[in-house]
């Protein structure tokens, strides 16, 4: 699982990279991150990385002193957040005491209270959700080629259009299983959800007497390559 990490690029935040990245390292997931394009505005090549990833992890950390009490905080790690619950990645803010709510982030996000004398706690809460997402994980899989994404697109509205996926867990085959094709800006995309790690997958979509089936393939692909039948 690829996870990125949004946070505040400064030494009170050195904290996140020190234990959170190795948190998400010792359950076996690549770390992404946008520190060395950082800026106040999220660039094309940040946002690329996101969409590229499985979860997002934000921090909402204190960053200027609006009023007693009230912080704001990094606008890079809002976008960057509102970008991945866009995206329909797996969302998590940690957000520290006393930042203000910024308005306008919304969408079905998991969030944690940070307190800086007792991030203990939050560490742990961050374990909590990583193991929740590998026992629901969910995979989100380009369909390649694009010339058979092109083929299949304005197929996308007919009712007869079907898409299913199969896994193939320790050498033994699942039952097919229906998911949708949802075009997002670059491509078209599957979701896959409760796949194990070491799980292989394979999608086969079907129109009429068309049918584009792949090979099974690792879950850590970005993309499935399909092959017309």
């Amino acid at each position: 699982m690829k996870i990125f990490v949004g946070f505040g690029y400064n030494d009170r935040d050195r904290w996140v990279p020190d234990y959170v990245f190795a948190i998400i390292s010792a359950f076996g997931d690549e770390v992404v991150t946008g520190e060395e394009l950082q800026g106040d505005q999220i660039t094309d090549a940040v946002k690329h990385k996101i969409k590229q990833s499985n979860a997002f992890m934000g921090f909402a950390t204190r960053r200027k002193r609006i009023s007693e009490g009230r912080w704001t905080t990094h606008r890079w790690v809002t976008d960057e957040m509102a970008l991945a619950l866009a995206q329909g990645l797996l969302v998590v803010e940690v957000r520290e005491q006393g930042v203000d709510e910024q308005g306008g982030i919304l969408g079905d996000r998991h969030r944690i209270s940070y307190e800086e004398k007792q991030r203990d706690k939050c560490l742990v809460e961050l374990v909590k959700t990583v193991g929740k997402w590998h026992k629901g994980n969910r995979v989100k899989l380009q369909l390649l080629p694009d010339e058979y994404a092109h083929e299949i697109f304005p197929l996308l509205r007919k009712p007869d259009l079907s898409c299913c996926y199969r896994l193939l867990i320790d050498g033994s085959e699942v039952k097919e299983i229906s998911t949708n094709i949802v075009p997002i800006k670059g491509g078209l995309f599957i979701e896959a959800r409760n796949v194990p790690r070491d799980a292989l997958i394979q999608v086969h979509v079907r129109h009429q007497g068309d049918s584009w089936l792949s090979s099974f393939e690792g879950i850590d692909s970005i993309g499935i390559r399909l092959q017309k039948g």
